[in-house]
């Protein structure tokens, strides 16, 4: 019996010995878990900010190769050679940040990205620096610049959508843990309690065996002191880990009394325990005037039992130092005298602060920057507009003189004049009419630069109609047949401008044909839209607003920020001489001739116009030929 009696008393007083044991050891864990949560958090919060400061470089370097296609001037180039600086030593770092292996793959696949970006960007201002703009437009109009931006920002996104998904998944880790310590408290002191009364129970019941209780008890002091040991060592490794922890960590009580302080918030703060004894001392020292202020969100910790994020707090070190910590707290229970236990954690986050600041002024220069370089252009083409004109008029003034008195000439002094005094007047007349026609298709061409377009829908058929009459005199005189096939559709454009295009197009596929008489065929088709991927709309819009008008190829930044839709091409079909491959794209610039004016009268401005007319109805143009086989030019329209 008195076995028995023993082995129960002991097996109480052990089972209650196991339960504090195992308490403090969970405890700990948790709190480890807390800690290494935290940690991570940070961490991911820098990795975060990595990303975006990715982002920005990529941005900033698109922007100085912009800059250096609009103006050709070097200086432009600093944004880009300087975020090439500065774009390995950021992925670099994001590589030694990330540690989840599918973000390591993703962060592989963004450098060669970027690597693919750089390169285009370089190639472009190579093409603009030793050839010209067209050449490096024509490099831009392929698109695979602007997919591959696409394809930086969505793995960018993917990463963050990542990062932000981990940042959830620690935070409700801590919180489970902190639940978890607080559950575990709560249980082993209710069960001791229990298994105490049951040992009191026993003890009491059998006076008898009190002369063995009492070496009972002996023994059980001596288990007592060495499990107090234990727990003292229990308590000492919890101690150590909140001490030396890499985030700063307080244990603070209800009465403003701090229990425990680690080194991380001493040596982050500059502050010794000493001078920080109480949340009051640290009030006053972290925040001056505005410690009331914060002395009451601190009060509100220990009236809430839940773990909560207190925000952002700027503190002053003890250096006189400005710094920015995000705080978070959770409750530990209650001391012995019933005080509530606190643990605050903080993030100093001032470096990342610090980066968000000069991302913005970075983006607020460089609006600034744009704004400028956007008045520039405007006054340089004000300016350009005004030349047009005093050129126009004053080569105009001179002609018509020089003109009239070669008509007068001929008229007054015929008989004075020999065959070969005849012909050089005559000749005067015509070159003088050759340019009075290339100062007036100059001033088309300008105007089309400059004049704003209301656009809208149009019926082709009229359009057509009007162009074939403005070229009927010629279209007679060279016995030419011109047809029209049915429908035509309706499109969206600038009536005037519109027909202008299609009537150069009719003279053309008029003049340029020998041996035969003119046979001119005009259809149209509706072709579909392709799927484009999305492109950074407001960027390409702004693009195009300071540069419409100013640039004779600006088609490729429409093209880059409007929708796809369907479009409408009208196909003008000659019998003509035709035109070689080699040749093709180059007929549509300003001058380009492949004949001498003796062979084929024109300005060589004629398709110049058709150009810039589709341009700056949203459009193409296009020919498809073969030398000695007529000709096929197009104009692609938006559908009406």
């Amino acid at each position: 019996m008195k076995k028995s009696l023993t082995r129960q008393i002991t097996a109480g007083i052990g089972m209650a010995l196991a339960l504090l044991i195992f308490n403090a050891a969970t405890s700990y864990r948790n709190i480890l878990k807390l800690v290494e949560n935290e940690a991570w958090v940070s961490h991911t919060h820098r990795v975060l900010t990595e990303l975006e400061a990715t982002l920005s470089t990529i941005k900033d370097a698109e922007t100085g190769q912009r800059g250096y296609l609009l103006t050709g001037e070097e200086r432009y180039l600093e944004p880009y050679h300087s975020a090439i600086d500065r774009i390995n030593v950021q992925v670099a770092r994001l590589q030694q940040l990330i540690v989840d292996k599918q973000q390591q793959q993703r962060i592989r696949d963004l450098k060669i990205a970027i690597d693919s970006k750089l390169a285009e960007l370089e190639e472009t201002i190579v093409l603009r620096r030793e050839k010209n703009l067209e050449a490096a437009l024509q490099q831009v109009k392929t698109g695979r610049g602007k997919q591959i931006m696409g394809g930086i920002r969505q793995q960018i996104a993917a990463m963050t959508a990542a990062e932000n998904q981990l940042l959830q998944q620690r935070a409700r880790e801590s919180q489970t843990s902190a639940n978890l310590t607080i559950l575990t408290f709560t249980v082993a002191a209710f069960i001791d309690f229990l298994l105490l009364l049951l040992v009191y129970y026993l003890v009491k019941r059998d006076r008898t065996l009190r002369d063995n209780a009492e070496i009972k008890q002996n023994q059980l002091l001596g288990q007592l002191e060495y499990d107090r040991h234990s727990l003292q060592l229990t308590e000492e490794r919890f101690r150590r880990a909140i001490i030396d922890a890499p985030l700063p960590i307080m244990l603070h009580a209800e009465n403003g009394e701090i229990l425990q302080i680690n080194s991380a918030w001493t040596e982050l703060s500059g502050y010794k325990y000493s001078e920080i004894a109480t949340i009051e001392d640290w009030t006053e020292k972290a925040y001056g005037s505005r410690k009331s202020l914060v002395q009451a969100d601190i009060d509100r910790l220990h009236q809430l039992n839940a773990r909560i994020s207190e925000g952002e707090y700027t503190i002053a070190t003890a250096g006189g130092e400005s710094r920015i910590w995000d705080f978070y707290s959770a409750p530990l229970g209650k001391l012995s005298d019933g005080r509530s236990i606190v643990i605050s954690t903080a993030i100093d986050i001032t470096a990342r602060k610090q980066a968000e600041a000069e991302i913005r002024m970075l983006n607020a220069t460089l609006e600034r920057r744009v704004e400028l370089r956007t008045n520039q252009l405007q006054a340089a083409n004000q300016e350009l507009e005004a030349f047009t004109y005093t050129v126009a008029h004053d080569l105009r003034a001179p002609l018509r003189g020089m003109q009239g008195l070669a008509e007068a000439l001929l008229e007054d002094y015929r008989d004075l004049l020999d065959e070969l005094g005849q012909e050089y007047a005559r000749q005067i007349v015509n070159s003088g009419k050759q340019l009075e026609d290339l100062i007036q298709d100059l001033l088309a061409y300008s105007r089309l630069s400059r004049t704003d377009l209301s656009l809208q829908v149009l019926d082709l058929e009229s359009a057509v109609a009007e162009a074939i009459a403005m070229v009927q005199a010629d279209a007679k005189s060279s016995g030419a047949q011109i047809s029209v096939r049915s429908p035509l559709f309706a499109v969206i454009a600038h009536r005037v401008t519109l027909v202008q295009a299609i009537a150069n197009l009719l003279a053309n596929a008029i003049k340029f044909v020998e041996g035969a008489s003119p046979q001119v065929q005009i259809w149209a088709e509706e072709i579909e839209a392709p799927q484009e991927p999305e492109t950074d709309t407001q960027t390409a819009g702004e693009w195009e607003k300071a540069t419409v008008g100013q640039w004779e190829h600006s088609q490729l930044l429409i093209d880059s920020c409007r929708s796809p839709a369907p479009t409408i091409r009208l196909w003008v079909e000659d019998n003509g001489i035709g035109i070689a491959p080699e040749h093709q794209k180059r007929i549509f610039r300003v001058f380009e001739r492949l004949h001498g004016i003796e062979s084929y009268p024109g300005t060589g401005i004629g398709l110049a116009i058709v150009q810039k007319a589709a341009d700056r109805m949203g459009g193409q143009v296009g020919v498809e030929s073969q030398l000695g086989r007529g000709s096929r030019f197009w104009i692609e329209l938006r559908k009406g």
